[in-house]
């Protein structure tokens, strides 16, 4: 503005000049535009304030055909701009709906991982329940590009699937054991998942599918709730277990992990018992893993059970600490005792 009012200020001075002075100035920026003209052959860009200023020139002056750096018509759309702009009704620019936060997007997607059957209405019933207002269509359209992303879950994925199943889920298997003397035995075995007790073994050379059946009668008979059974896709394990009243659940080929609880009892029992052994004949094999069972269900700590045993224990705060030796002195079992050793 003040540049505006000092360059009016200087077109009144020149009113004071002669005429001789105006018109060698005159030339003279005539001649310096042209030879800029030259140099610069892109357009002039010219800034608001400065189409404001020879729109107020021609105000006084016909000032059209004595500009140079643009066209007459040029200015005469400026100062209709101008004006419009000025009596233009200006609309306030529309504001649409916020932005949804991160955090709830992530958990409409954790609902919808976490529970597959829930379609947007039953998640957005369940944000409501937290405060969450959201439209149904709001929550379809989240989904819809978690979708795009393959970040939605297409069926139940089998943590879940054992999680949910987990009071009722067994998993049976084989290992090998070989003697001395070059026979090999097969340890078969029942666990179950969630108290990770063995409820069941029994040592065979001939790892077939009767005997595989045979057991299971024997543990039908004991157990009659509804059991899903975990079992690789070896050929013992392939025979109707629908006699049985068992849900077979047959892993992936080449994947130990879905049958990882099982996978881990022949760790353990290799790694604290069997690999310290010189395995002599069947008896011995069945005193051994006999006492493991023992020991494995009834007093060793297990992490996934946070520390606690299969069958559960009370811990003793009261008493003399004191050790029994098991498996010929190769693992100890500590407790407390109030009684007064002879």
């Amino acid at each position: 503005m003040f540049k505006i009012l000092y360059y009016l200020l200087k077109a009144i001075l020149y009113a004071f000049q002669s005429k001789k002075e105006l018109i060698i100035k005159n030339l003279l920026q005539e001649k310096e535009i042209e030879i800029l003209k030259r140099k610069y052959q892109k357009l002039v860009k010219t800034k608001r304030k400065d189409r404001f200023f020879f729109i107020l020139l021609e105000q006084f002056l016909n000032i059209k055909n004595l500009i140079n750096i643009v066209q007459p018509q040029t200015l005469l759309t400026w100062r209709d701009d101008i004006i419009k702009n000025n009596w233009t009704y200006k609309k306030k620019k529309k504001v649409g709906r916020p932005p949804i936060p991160k955090e709830t997007r992530e958990l409409i997607l954790e609902m919808k991982n976490n529970s597959l059957f829930w379609g947007a209405k039953r998640i957005q019933g369940e944000l409501l329940k937290i405060g969450i207002k959201m439209d149904k269509k709001s929550v379809w359209n989240i989904l819809r590009e978690y979708r795009k992303k393959g970040k939605v879950n297409q069926s139940l994925t089998w943590k879940k699937f054992l999680k949910a199943q987990i009071k009722s889920m067994y998993a049976m298997d084989f290992f090998i054991v070989d003697t001395i003397s070059g026979v090999r035995y097969y340890v078969y075995f029942i666990i179950h998942h969630e108290s990770r007790k063995i409820v069941q073994f029994a040592i065979t050379q001939n790892p077939i599918q009767e005997f595989v059946r045979q057991q299971l009668i024997l543990f039908k008979e004991e157990f009659n709730e509804k059991i899903f059974m975990i079992h690789d896709g070896t050929g013992e394990f392939i025979q109707n277990y629908k006699a049985l009243g068992i849900s077979p659940v047959k892993t992936s080929t080449r994947a130990p992990n879905m049958n990882a609880i099982a996978e881990r009892f022949i760790g353990s029992v290799r790694r604290e018992a069997l690999d310290y052994f010189f395995i002599f004949n069947q008896k011995q094999l069945n005193n051994i893993l006999t006492e493991f069972v023992t020991l494995y269900n009834e007093r060793r700590p297990h992490q996934s059970l946070e520390q606690n045993s299969p069958f559960g224990y009370i811990p003793q705060t009261k008493g003399q600490i004191l050790k029994i030796e098991l498996l010929g002195g190769l693992i100890y079992d500590y407790f407390r005792s109030t009684e007064v050793p002879m």
